[in-house]
């Protein structure tokens, strides 16, 4: 059978025409769509991004941050996202892998006068923009404000003494020893800030065991500060601080020759029996109880062993001329021991 020619449908051609006009409508808008989509993303991206270069709200002012030598980049950039100078130690790696010559970062310690972006940090690490006046000062533990702020005259021009220890002495036992470094130009508030803010630091990771405690977090100190200067080791502080903890239990007196120390200002070595006679509410010899405030400012160990004692049933202790502790359940005992070792 010869073919057919092809008869033309008008309808048929205006439905193709139609089909072709809907399907293109449908790419634009599909396009327009995902365009906005990517529009939208790239904002958000940027928003978010912008968000991370942004200082911390906490960004340490004042507090030396020390990068060594042979630190990676990536260890660089999350101590630094540790120690709240960024939010986001990814986003200061690739600007300094994709923007800056990573062997350019300089190994100094690092002091931050104002809060800066993740990009001025990026900056200033190439640029080895880095203070050199620092001054290495060490706040000892055991050591009260006033031997502090002693030492802290000596070594800082614009710190006022006076003003130090009326804001510093209420705050005794929150002053958390450490080695500092400071600029030369630091002031008497600086220095108190700083204090407080590092055991506020510090103490952090205890909170837990503080709260689980049924002494209050002055009484904690109180102690700790005792013990700070009754032992030498941490394993010797939780022995001293089961001790001292057992006698609160029972209402002993915690006779500790570190309150007398503390009355007297003189070394222990150098106490006598008739300094233990001496009136005063520090005088753990004659009243029960903890003292009134802290005698020192406790580390860390000292902080934990009251939190961590080690549990016993010693009530009395001694410690030789080596610095060796000699512990005993009963006061016969305690006397066989002064007589054997302190005689």
């Amino acid at each position: 059978m010869p073919d057919e020619p092809i008869k033309f449908s008008p309808e048929l051609g205006l439905q193709e025409g139609q089909s072709q006009r809907t399907a293109l409508g449908k790419f634009f808008k599909l396009t327009l769509v995902l365009c906005a989509l990517l529009l939208i993303t790239l904002g958000g991206l940027y928003f978010w991004a912008n968000s991370l270069n942004e200082a911390p709200k906490d960004f340490p002012i004042n507090v030396p941050i020390t990068i060594t030598q042979g630190t990676g980049v990536k260890d660089i950039t999350e101590t630094l996202e540790e120690q709240k100078v960024i939010r986001s130690n990814s986003l200061l790696y690739y600007t300094l892998i994709f923007f800056y010559e990573p062997t350019d970062i300089k190994a100094s310690t690092y002091v931050f006068d104002q809060p800066l972006s993740t990009t001025e940090v990026a900056e200033r690490l190439t640029k080895g923009d880095f203070a050199t006046n620092l001054i290495r000062f060490t706040h000892i533990e055991g050591e009260r404000a006033s031997q502090l702020a002693k030492r802290a005259e000596e070594v800082l021009p614009n710190f006022d003494t006076k003003n130090f220890l009326d804001k510093a002495e209420p705050q005794e036992g929150r002053l958390f020893p450490d080695t500092y470094f400071i600029p030369a130009d630091f002031t008497h508030d600086e220095l108190l800030e700083l204090l407080l803010k590092t055991f506020a630091e510090k103490t952090t990771s205890l909170q837990t065991l503080i709260e689980q405690q049924e002494l209050t977090m002055d009484e904690i100190l109180i102690l700790a500060s005792i013990i700070e200067r009754e032992a030498n080791t941490p394993e010797s502080m939780k022995l001293v601080s089961g001790v001292l903890q057992n006698r609160l239990r029972t209402g002993m007196p915690l006779q500790a020759d570190a309150s007398i120390e503390y009355i007297l200002e003189k070394p222990l070595s150098d106490l006598t029996p008739e300094d233990l006679e001496i009136e005063s509410p520090y005088n753990t010899y004659l009243h029960t109880g903890l003292p009134p405030t802290p005698i020192g400012n406790p580390g860390l160990n000292a902080i934990t062993a009251v939190l961590e004692p080690t549990l016993s049933e010693y009530y009395y202790y001694i410690t030789d001329d080596e610095g060796e502790f000699y512990f005993a359940e009963t006061y016969d005992r305690h006397l066989m021991n002064i007589e054997r070792y302190l005689r």
